[in-house]
């Protein structure tokens, strides 16, 4: 049957759009102005800083440096950046610690007990505690003394430090010859009254003394605290480098996983893994990876029957390159052990596909093999941590590259597998593969774009039946520029089968458009994706865009930009996640986009946080009263949101026999008879009434030229009994009610 809307949205749509300002089409260039958004601002992953153990190790970790804690001492690694010519680790100790001539400890007469929870690691001595919290500026180190100390003079604490790095006064730091080392801050004492007083570094041969002057131990009151900040010494090209994020959801924590890459140095490089919850990105803890070698390419995914994170990376050894990974909880920060799944040989690009429904233990991994092309295994994880894998299956040969899993495959359990087929010399086409949640192929593998213009990095997320890919193609007119491009498809026991033909999803002649990731977000979709305009190197911009179950677009651009009117302008590497990726029950639209923010100057790069929606909170929908008591009440519901399909105009209470018809105005001047008040109609529609109530659907459109537009209606209800109005005998009217468009 027909739907109702196909003749309502032209009359009232129609009035709407001859109103409404205009907007470029999506193939216009230059592109238009972001559009705003009412969404918070992005948040940086600047600010974590934690500690965990796994592995056999205990590691603190921050967007600056990593520290591997051991029994008796620690090593820092300031994270100086990809452009460091070599890594320089700098290992401390405790040496002694005297006042005047007494010696209060020696080090090498006793042994400490090492413990540590979420953000610090204390080692407690005979007499002392020596603690050190991980901060986002560095490693706060302090010396608390619980009882008053004996001998007289100056409190001295002696740390023996060793590296390669040159020590220098101003700071007192150690430094390479660019500049990047490790720094000391100034050194306070505090008693337990608050009194404060300063105390001083001094460098030593074979390390530092932190003195606290004597005068001030005699009077404080215990206990007393020593307390300097090792920092990492900014390079002349700064560092503290983090890249190329991954990012993943929880339904049962309601917490987001967000993974990165941290350089160390040239070469030197390890896997981050940090905890948000996602309702306003609070910081939750941050951990390093304790394995040989050094860590890249990291993704991540949720395994939701078992609550548990998942990261996968590439670790690099002088042997060769690994497929490596770890489990963890959420809530509890407790870890498996890193295992290896494969190698050592020549492989890259691992992806992850997750399980969002709680009956099963496993997830799915693929990754590209310099010989065996595109293959793959299960990976489950029990409660106690154990890790196991299935034997390892080929999902394709030829020249596979550029794998993209679905995020999860819904609740029947299927997952969506592309990649691209680039044979040597010829352009790059997008293929796919229907699998089950144990890796099983279904039918047989399609090909999503198969034209002669070149074509890479695919995307692709779904509910196990309806998906959308995405890619990037070379624009038929101009070979140096490309769009993103994309495609509807269901599957089911035969495999893929197409649903339309290829959506223009963001085309702007001669730009370079590129990069995307997809999200299913609610019944919609949500892509991220980079944009740049020709001959403009390090000004590309993260974008995303919320698209409607057709792929037709929702809303204008948001332009993700973590650091506005700064350096930091190239925005790239974004990546999608939503809370249905996590939970196929939810109706939530959420997600969160993550991305890198990288400084046009100094090289160095930031990953932001921005939380995004498929559907926003609309705009107000308002009584306005006028109706009279036998026509009923006219409710809105739903919200009045760019895009949303389901806005409901209802009406209850009506009588039964009653015949209803739905008015439709502009927000303007309205009509009354002295008793009811009835709006300026522009269009009017009968809508069938059962036991007193009627419902009509209307679509809200997606095209962010009807934002603060207003539109009334009412319901104007014939053949009812006990009314007596002299202009319309049996006529009953509804209250008004305005609903203005908004995100």
């Amino acid at each position: 049957m027909r739907s109702l809307l196909s003749t309502t949205l032209p009359l009232v749509l129609g009035l709407l759009a001859a109103s409404a300002p205009t907007v470029p089409a999506p193939a216009q260039s230059p592109r238009p102005a972001p559009a705003r958004s009412t969404t918070s601002a992005p948040v940086s992953a600047r600010v974590f800083a934690g500690v965990m153990e796994h592995g056999g190790a205990l590691l603190g970790t921050a967007h600056g440096y990593r520290a591997t804690f051991g029994e008796r001492g620690l090593e820092y690694l300031p994270a100086l950046g990809r452009h460091a010519p070599r890594a320089e680790p700098w290992q401390l100790q405790l040496g002694s610690i005297a006042r005047g001539t007494d010696l209060l400890l020696d080090p090498a007469t006793a042994a400490p007990v090492r413990h540590h929870d979420r953000r610090s690691v204390t080692y407690d001595w005979p007499g002392v505690a020596e603690r050190y919290e991980t901060r986002p500026e560095g490693l706060e180190q302090t010396f608390t003394f619980p009882r008053p100390l004996r001998g007289t003079g100056d409190l001295v604490v002696r740390c023996r430090v060793t590296t390669d790095l040159l020590p220098t006064r101003d700071g007192p730091a150690w430094r390479n010859a660019r500049g990047g080392g490790v720094t000391l801050g100034g050194v306070t004492g505090i008693d337990a009254l608050g009194r404060r007083c300063a105390g001083d570094v001094r460098l030593v041969d074979g390390g530092y003394e932190l003195r606290l002057p004597g005068a001030f131990v005699d009077t404080a009151a215990w206990p007393l605290v020593l307390d300097p900040l090792i920092g990492t010494a900014t390079e002349a090209l700064a560092g503290a480098d983090c890249d190329f994020p991954d990012c993943a959801y929880d339904a049962y924590s309601n917490t987001y996983c967000v993974v990165w890459t941290q350089y160390f140095a040239n070469g030197v490089t390890g896997a981050v893994g940090s905890v948000f919850l996602a309702d306003d990105l609070t910081f939750g803890y941050a951990f390093a990876v304790n394995q040989p070698g050094d860590e890249d390419s990291v993704r991540v995914t949720n395994i939701a029957g078992t609550g548990l994170f998942v990261m996968v990376w590439v670790n690099y050894t002088s042997g060769g390159s690994s497929i490596s990974g770890l489990a963890f909880e959420p809530t509890q920060a407790q870890a498996s052990t890193v295992w290896t799944v494969y190698g050592p040989a020549i492989v890259s690009m691992p992806v992850l596909s997750g399980e969002a429904t709680v009956f099963d233990d496993d997830c799915l991994l693929a990754w590209i093999d310099d010989t065996y092309g595109l293959i793959g295994c299960t990976i489950a994880v029990d409660l106690q941590f154990q890790v196991s894998a299935t034997p390892l299956v080929q999902l394709a040969g030829g020249h596979p590259t550029e794998p993209a899993f679905s995020k999860q495959g819904g609740a029947p359990g299927l997952h969506l597998l592309t990649w691209v087929d680039r044979p040597p010399g010829l352009p790059g086409r997008v293929r796919a593969q229907v699998v089950d949640h144990d890796l099983n192929r279904i039918g047989a593998g399609v090909w999503i774009q198969n034209t002669p213009q070149d074509a890479g990095w695919p995307a692709v997320d779904g509910d196990g039946f309806r998906f959308l890919v995405a890619w990037e193609e070379q624009e038929t007119a101009n070979p140096s520029a490309t769009d993103v491009r994309g495609r509807l498809v269901t599957v089911g026991p035969n495999g893929i089968t197409s649903q339309g033909g290829v959506l223009d999803l963001v085309r702007y002649p001669n730009d370079l458009d590129y990069a995307v990731d997809v999200a299913m977000l609610g019944d919609r979709f949500g892509i991220a994706y980079m944009g740049q305009a020709p001959n403009a190197a390090y000004w590309d911009d993260v974008y995303f865009r919320a698209l409607g179950p057709s792929g037709a677009p929702i809303g204008g651009e948001l332009r993700l930009d973590l650091t506005p009117g700064t350096n930091y302008r190239y925005e790239h590497a974004p990546r999608l996640i939503s809370r249905r990726d996590g939970d196929p029950a939810t109706v939530s639209t959420e997600g969160l986009c993550v991305f890198a923010d990288q400084s046009a100057t100094t090289g160095d790069s930031n990953v932001g946080l921005q939380l995004v929606a498929g559907m926003g909170p609309g705009g107000a929908v308002v009584d306005l009263g006028g109706g009279c008591g036998p026509g009923g009440l006219a409710v809105g519901t739903g919200p009045f949101a760019l895009g949303n399909q389901t806005f409901r105009c209802e009406l209850f209470g009506a009588q039964s026999l009653s015949i209803p018809f739905l008015l439709f105005g502009f927000a303007g001047a309205h009509q009354t008879c002295g008793y009811c008040t009835l709006l300026q109609p522009v269009a009017c529609l009968f809508v069938a009434n059962t036991a007193g109530y009627a419902s009509y659907p209307f679509a809200v459109p997606g095209d962010p030229a009807f934002v603060g537009l207003s539109i009334e209606f009412q319901f104007a209800t014939f053949q009812v009994n006990y009314v007596g109005c002299l202009q319309a005998p049996g006529l009953a009217a509804s209250n008004i009610v305005r609903a203005t468009v908004d995100y």
